[in-house]
């Protein structure tokens, strides 16, 4: 079925709008949406090196090592050496930083709850339907992911 370029941008819109008012949901935590992003993909993958993360995050290598300078200066995240590779550092959540990652997620999960409570059943049940296809498109999404048909 085609869509219509209408519904794309009003995904699009839809889209940032609930990221930047999940990512409001947490600014007491005091790190950006990109650490925040970064110190999840960590904590859910890790132990992860630079260059893989940096692909996972399509951050270029030089913010990236800001981000991750600071998530290690807070303790959030460590640097361990690759062993396979002597020149290259694997980094992993501490665990104040898989602590931390675990806080956020549920800030936003509450958050999430709630609002999805004050909708009529039918609109839930529309968005809990529609959860598969936003996985396959957030899969298809992903920085060099070859996904058939």
């Amino acid at each position: 079925m085609p869509i219509d370029q209408d519904d794309v941008v009003r995904l699009r819109g839809v889209i940032g709008r609930l990221s930047r008012q999940l990512n409001a949901s947490v600014v007491d935590i005091g790190l950006s949406p990109s650490q925040l992003s970064v110190l999840g993909s960590i904590a859910r993958r890790g132990p992860l090196g630079v260059g893989e993360l940096a692909e996972l995050e399509g951050i270029n290598p030089t913010m990236l090592s800001r981000i991750v300078s600071k998530l290690t200066d807070q303790g959030l995240i460590a640097r361990t050496p690759h062993p396979d590779d002597g020149r290259a550092v694997l980094l992993e959540a501490t665990a104040a930083g898989r602590k931390l990652h675990q806080r956020v997620q549920a800030q936003r999960a509450k958050l999430l709850a709630t609002k999805l409570s004050h909708l009529s059943v039918e609109q839930a049940a529309e968005i809990v339907a529609a959860l598969p296809a936003l996985e396959a498109l957030s899969a298809r999404l992903q920085p060099g992911a070859v996904v058939s048909r």
